[in-house]
Order: C-alpha cells, then sequence, then structure tokens
C-alpha cells in the first residue's frame, strides 16, 4: 500500500505501547479519523499533537471489533504538520492511521 501524507503506519515490537509519526493534512481541517488494526481486540488512545508538541486532540479508548475504527471529529486547525500519537496500546502490533 503507498503511503499517503496524512497516514500514519506503525509497527510496533514486543513491549512496545506507544509510538509517534508524521503527517501532512490536505487542508487546516480534521473531518474523520480512520484505524485499521491487525487484532480484533486491540486496543490504544490516539493523540494529536502539533509540531511544537502542544495536544489538538485526544480520544482516549479506539477499539472495534471488526478490525476498523473509526469517528468523525471535524476540528478546525491553524497548520497541516501534525504528530500522531498512539499510547496505551493493548493487543496489537500494527495499526494504520488515516486523518482526513
Amino acid at each position: 500500500m503507498e503511503k499517503l501524507p496524512n497516514h500514519a503506519n506503525f509497527e510496533l515490537k514486543e513491549l512496545q505501547d506507544n509510538a509517534e509519526a508524521d503527517i501532512i493534512l490536505n487542508d487546516r481541517n480534521i473531518g474523520m479519523i480512520h484505524a485499521q488494526m491487525d487484532n480484533p481486540d486491540a486496543e490504544f488512545d490516539l493523540v494529536i499533537k502539533d509540531m511544537a508538541g502542544n495536544e489538538q486532540l485526544r480520544i482516549n479508548g479506539c477499539k472495534n471489533p471488526t478490525k476498523r475504527w473509526g469517528q468523525r471529529v471535524d476540528k478546525e486547525l491553524v497548520d497541516s504538520y501534525f504528530k500522531v500519537r498512539i499510547e496505551n496500546v493493548k493487543n496489537a502490533k500494527k495499526i494504520d492511521i488515516f486523518v482526513d
């Protein structure tokens, strides 16, 4: 799969429960966030930070037994460059996040 600027791909190592990646948004708005996980029991917290490290959005308890999760956000932002961070990851080795 070709990696798009709004896609963060995480491949976690044994005992790793957090990771961070850079993304670029098409405009200064987050409409929807989608995730695909490798395990139906996967669970994680999602944080979007600006490049200065300020938290812009936090969603706790992202999980779904279909191995896909999504949430409508509709948040306007001041820039197009951000960091996506997953925290408190449980039962997952691979998570893909798409921010549209």
